[in-house]
């Protein structure tokens, strides 16, 4: 991904150029939006961001594992993954 200094924008500053930002969201060339210094949005091309999702969809209950050894891992149940959140927060 490529976020430059340059791609931080105020929502303020962003409103009367948003048309040329949008322009210039290209693939991984995406702009954060800030309000008061903090983040709130970021303008991301929608292609871009499909390819992101899918590969969020293909990644979501798996283990990071060497192929070979793919054959002994498995999903986890959504049980699991609650208490793990629940463990996460304490």
């Amino acid at each position: 991904m490529s976020l430059q200094p340059t791609n931080i924008i105020p929502i303020t500053q962003a409103r009367g150029k948003l048309g040329d930002i949008a322009n210039l969201a290209i693939a991984d060339n995406y702009f954060l939006l800030t309000k008061g210094g903090n983040p709130i949005v970021a303008l991301v091309d929608f292609k871009y961001l499909k390819k992101l999702e899918n590969i969020a969809n293909q990644l979501y209950q798996k283990t990071y594992i060497d192929p070979k050894l793919e054959k002994y891992s498995r999903n986890f149940s959504d049980q699991e993954i609650k208490e793990w959140q629940i463990e996460d927060q304490i």
